[in-house]
């Protein structure tokens, strides 16, 4: 009987979760988006934020064969990349991951040039040969399908309607993008062999 009931309860909590901000997971709702108000008239539940320095969602959309991935935070932070060992390494000023941040997002079977983001907490580390100083933060590792296409990405920050901050990563169509509906591959021209005269009798 116990176990009946949490499981019932698990089931009601994921059920009632239905915030357009899920955290750490990926969804169709547009950043920025502020959740409609209930008219039931039923007062609504406070929130309690999160508190500053949390990564409170990591967001991809695929867009014209490029990718768009995000981060969302309740206050500014800094935002720096670098290329290594054929992967992008964003490293985020914030201090730990929100619920769910921590799982990798999948973007393989999207058509764009990514194949995969997942972020973990570092701490400071000193400058190497190979190396630079490495502040405490976030670390988010963006993998793409052909690793001799990893980048950095153009960044652009902003505090949108729902009164969080983001961070956008915009990354170009790869290589490897599908060819347009119009497109098709032709082989190189191959010459029709020409019709050689049969060669005479000899006179006897």
């Amino acid at each position: 009987m116990r176990g009946a009931l949490v499981i019932l309860l698990l089931a009601a909590a994921a059920h009632a979760d239905t915030a357009p901000h899920k955290e750490g997971q990926y969804s169709g709702v547009t950043p920025g988006d502020v959740q409609p108000r209930d008219t039931s008239g039923k007062p609504a539940r406070p929130k309690r934020p999160p508190p500053k320095g949390t990564l409170t969602w990591i967001g991809f959309s695929a867009k014209d064969g490029g990718a768009e991935v995000f981060f969302q935070s309740v206050a500014p932070f800094d935002v720096s990349q670098r290329v290594e060992g054929g992967a992008l390494v964003v490293h985020l000023g914030l201090t730990h991951l929100g619920h769910n941040t921590w799982r990798q997002i999948d973007t393989r079977f999207f058509d764009n040039p990514l194949s995969g983001i997942v972020a973990r907490a570092v701490g400071a580390a000193r400058a190497t040969k190979d190396r630079k100083a490495r502040p405490a933060g976030i670390e988010a590792r963006i993998a793409f399908k052909n690793a001799r296409e990893a980048r950095e990405a153009t960044v652009r920050t902003a505090t949108e309607a729902d009164g969080m901050y983001y961070a956008y990563l915009t990354f170009p169509e790869g290589a490897e993008a599908k060819p347009s509906a119009g497109a098709t591959e032709t082989g190189p021209a191959v010459k029709e062999p020409e019709n050689e005269p049969a060669p005479s009798k000899p006179k006897p």
